[in-house]
């Protein structure tokens, strides 16, 4: 049935041809989920993120798997998510994901608690599993 949520994952998907050669996850029919490389409109690459659809009751939901800058500190994580974020509203689609940090060895990258704050600047809420609900077409 999800609708909605597969024709958001594969606006991105199509849009974005590359992809980061890990896995870091499994969708509903487990099949394994990898990376998009998220580009500016000049081509450079940005950043990788993974979505996959969810089935749920309460409507349409698509999870971001992973999501992270190549270069931190210099607002590419805004540019990508700020799409994410107009795309769900455009399709009408709930974001969730969980604000976890993994450094990577860079002590330079955020807290899980400053990846909540920032999350929360694009109207995610909650605790361990944070949901952005759309925005309807009377709040733009």
């Amino acid at each position: 049935m999800m609708d909605l949520e597969n024709r958001y994952v594969d606006f991105f998907y199509e849009k974005y041809q590359g992809r980061v050669a890990i896995g870091v996850g499994y969708d509903q029919d487990l099949s394994e989920i990898y990376p998009f490389v998220f580009s500016d409109t000049g081509g450079a690459s940005l950043g990788g993120i993974a979505l996959s659809p969810l089935s749920q009751d309460a409507g349409p939901v698509v999870y971001i798997f992973h999501f992270s800058s190549f270069n931190t500190h210099q607002g590419d994580g805004n540019i990508m998510l700020g799409e994410l974020c107009r795309k769900a509203d455009d399709y009408i689609i709930t974001l969730s994901l969980s604000p976890i940090a993994l450094a990577n060895g860079n002590p330079d990258l955020m807290s899980s608690r400053q990846l909540e704050i920032w999350y929360s600047k694009f109207g995610f809420e909650g605790d361990i599993c944070f949901r952005r609900e759309p925005l309807g077409q009377d709040h733009r």
